[in-house]
């Protein structure tokens, strides 16, 4: 694979930490723990990734490295029950900035439970859009933004699972309940995320073409793809791309 590929990839953009943000309480900090992700931590407190990755000087893929301290910028009355329950990282009622360098992106991904199902339309990957679509199959979540920031694509377990476009493994991983995560990097500093896969057939760093199967449908029920496109900090709606 071409060494101008994978810096294109891993070119971050730093993000200006905030210097006084304003709370009704000072933040607390999170130690993160192997395997910790800023998606996952951002879930675990419920707190905007924007927000974390502000406040800690985060870079546009948002990355952290094991052993790192977080602030975590809660509202006065999130502090004392996360103080309580927060895991597997380790939590601390104190102000006292980290530093940020590496781990891996994750993307917010939602509970099967809540799926929508009663409308539902249906896609093929040969579409001549900007990008592909990354299964065949029934769109039976939309995208709403800060809310799924993806679509939600019913397929049969095994359907095989394509890259949107040409592009970049940049992350290889797995969100807080163990479903498997693909994240590839694309020109114009575009990420694509793909959950729910199983049998992954692509490695990180490598150089991936537009429709090459990087893994199939993993079981569930319904057995569906989580897909986003993301643009920096800001989810963008996939049918975009699409149409």
């Amino acid at each position: 694979m071409a060494s101008s590929a994978i810096d294109k990839a891993t070119d971050l953009k730093k993000v200006t930490t905030k210097s006084n943000p304003k709370l009704e309480n000072e933040p607390i900090r999170h130690k993160v723990s192997r395997g910790e992700t800023a998606f996952t931590i951002s879930r675990l407190y419920n707190v905007s990734i924007r927000s974390l990755a502000e406040w800690n000087g985060l870079d546009s893929n948002f990355t952290i490295r094991e052993g790192q301290y977080l602030l975590i910028p809660l509202p006065k009355d999130q502090v004392a029950s996360v103080s309580e329950s927060a895991s597997p990282g380790q939590v601390s009622n104190t102000p006292s900035p980290p530093s940020s360098s590496e781990a891996l992106p994750d993307p917010v991904i939602k509970e099967t439970s809540e799926l929508e199902t009663d409308q539902t339309k249906s896609i093929e990957t040969n579409n001549e859009g900007r990008f592909a679509y990354p299964v065949n199959g029934k769109i039976i979540r939309d995208y709403v933004k800060n809310k799924t920031d993806g679509i939600d694509i019913s397929a049969p377990e095994g359907s095989p699972v394509v890259a949107a476009e040409t592009g970049v493994v940049a992350a290889i991983t797995a969100d807080t309940q163990g479903v498997p995560i693909i994240v590839l990097k694309h020109e114009g500093n575009l990420l694509t995320v793909y959950a729910g896969l199983g049998n992954i057939s692509v490695k990180e760093k490598e150089k991936v073409s537009r429709s090459q199967i990087i893994g199939n449908i993993r079981s569930g029920d319904p057995s569906f793809l989580h897909f986003e496109v993301r643009r920096g900090f800001e989810s963008i709606d996939p049918m975009e791309f699409f149409n």
